[in-house]
């Protein structure tokens, strides 16, 4: 899921992070783009692009993931392209293969019929459905042809043509057989088979012929074991798509969640189709195999969206219960919502049937604290000129109609004011933030420079303070040391490096005349 971004004009800014759900689509088209650089017949992978251009948009939009889109469009044009190729190629096999079956010349027929069949073979993928009656055509031709020669030499047979030629030709049908066989074709091949060893055993009754009949059971032999090696492949490459289910099932969490369901929908529509056929026992067994592994994938799913929807749902009424906190401090306020909106993106994908209400719920909820932070905006660019202008003022009146000590605090003040006055929009912001500073910088140079008076005032209280020590009466030296004390309470601040040195001075000073006093009278009136 996206979080719901604030308008253009809001100071609010989007996570850093990028979308997972983005990421997780970016690996995804890659990885079939990878698989589509390798693929010998890139026709073949035409449903995968078109079902992943459906995903992509329905699960982002396609603004969102435009450059993603794009590629997918880019190699489903192609993709398209070779298929219509592939489809119309095929539509001209068809009907040569449909001229030549009524023909009468046996051999050279046999043998064109033959090479098309090959040629049919190596054609690329085309749509199933709109090759369905190409290929029903196609095959129909050529059981035509076949049916009229095997009577043709069943009647010369009956009439007393030689037998061996027709063992001959059953010969060569078995060992063509292989060659013709592509894998859309092994189970119609092995009937075949099945009527030309039965064909056989008719032709035995009369005479044996060992080369001929080792020749023939040589061909069945070698059909029947890549027949079986074929079926062995195709159960092994269906194990390993159940493993994966399995291991999908078992390890999937989180936002993976989406790439997994993405993945065994591909493996239910299209890899278990495309691993190809299985005797029809074993057909029936792994069918069953393959339900149980989806039901057990789809029910770890739900629980998983179901959680993922309880999670979502928590971050939801968080959110709803941030827009109705006071905004003591909105940027606390927009720190916590890009806290909750990453925590909602982190969370799994929930199911279909409650996603568009919930995003709606979301949104709402985004849009409310948007709308408050939003309030704030106006307001912001006032308090922050009148920040401005208060210490513009505070810089005209300090050491007149204002110490420097409260001007200085008030200043302190106004500085907090504006770092919490609300969010304003980037140019304005930035503009005012200039002026601040200026204004600030402007004070603050008076400040120093007031400072670095007071200075001169304390050195000459310093003198005052050390002068008294030299007064005959040192009862009144101490009472002009009181005043001098005074005097240095609100003579000002002074730098930080000379206000150490300078108290020092003065503190010993009047402590000197402090003690000469007491020392004075313990004198007069005895210990």
């Amino acid at each position: 899921m996206t979080a719901v971004a604030p308008t253009a004009k809001s100071s609010v800014p989007r996570t850093s992070r990028a979308d997972p759900s983005l990421e997780v689509i970016s690996y995804a088209v890659a990885a079939l783009a990878n698989a589509y650089a390798e693929a010998p017949d890139k026709a073949k992978l035409l449903p995968r692009l078109t079902a992943a251009i459906i995903r992509v948009a329905a699960l982002t939009g396609p603004a969102e993931a435009e450059e993603q889109l794009a590629r997918l469009a880019s190699m489903q044009k192609e993709a398209t392209r070779l298929a219509e190729q592939h489809l119309e190629r095929k539509k001209q096999l068809s009907s040569t293969a449909m001229a030549l079956a009524p023909s009468t010349d046996w051999k050279d027929t046999r043998s064109a019929l033959d090479r098309l069949m090959h040629e049919w073979r190596l054609t690329g993928w085309s749509d199933d459905t709109a090759t369905t009656p190409f290929r029903t055509a196609f095959n129909d031709a050529i059981a035509n042809f076949t049916r009229r020669q095997e009577q043709w030499f069943d009647e010369q047979r009956m009439r007393g043509a030689p037998i061996h030629e027709y063992r001959e030709y059953l010969c060569t049908r078995a060992e063509q057989l292989l060659d013709e066989t592509d894998d859309t074709m092994w189970a119609a091949a092995s009937e075949r088979l099945r009527q030309l060893v039965q064909l056989w055993k008719r032709t035995t009754r009369q005479e044996e012929d060992p080369t001929l009949s080792a020749r023939f059971f040589a061909a069945q032999r070698a059909f029947e074991a890549h027949r079986d090696a074929w079926y062995d492949a195709n159960h092994a490459r269906k194990e390993q798509l159940l493993h994966r289910i399995e291991y999908l099932t078992d390890a999937t969490s989180g936002l993976v969640w989406e790439a997994a369901r993405r993945e065994v929908a591909d493996i239910e529509e299209h890899d278990w189709r495309d691993a190809g056929q299985l005797p029809h026992d074993q057909h029936e067994i792994m069918e069953r195999e393959l339900r149980r592994a989806l039901a057990a994938f789809h029910a770890r799913q739900s629980e998983a969206e179901h959680e993922a929807l309880k999670q979502k749902e928590k971050v939801v009424a968080r959110i709803q219960a941030l827009a109705q906190r006071p905004l003591d401090n909105w940027k606390a306020t927009r720190a916590v919502l890009l806290e909750l909106q990453q925590a909602y993106m982190d969370v799994g994908p929930v199911a279909t049937s409650s996603e568009t209400d919930l995003l709606q719920a979301y949104s709402v909820a985004c849009q409310a604290v948007f709308s408050r932070l939003g309030t704030l905006r106006g307001n912001s660019v006032e308090k922050r000129s009148d920040v401005i202008r208060l210490i513009r003022d505070l810089s005209e009146k300090a050491g007149k109609g204002v110490s420097w000590r409260d001007a200085r605090e008030k200043v302190l003040v106004l500085q907090k004011q504006y770092v919490g006055a609300g969010p304003v929009a980037h140019a304005e912001g930035e503009g005012l933030w200039q002026e601040y500073r200026a204004a600030c910088d402007h004070f603050f140079e008076l400040y120093r420079s007031w400072t670095g008076e007071n200075v001169g005032a304390r050195e000459q209280l310093c003198v005052q303070a050390e002068a008294l020590m030299e007064e005959r009466d040192p009862f009144e030296a101490k009472e002009k040391a009181k005043k001098l004390q005074q005097r240095w309470k609100f003579s000002g601040p002074v730098p930080p490096e000379e206000d150490e040195s300078l108290w020092t001075r003065f503190s010993e000073a009047v402590d000197k005349v402090f003690e000469r006093a007491r020392a004075e009278w313990e004198d007069t009136h005895g210990t």
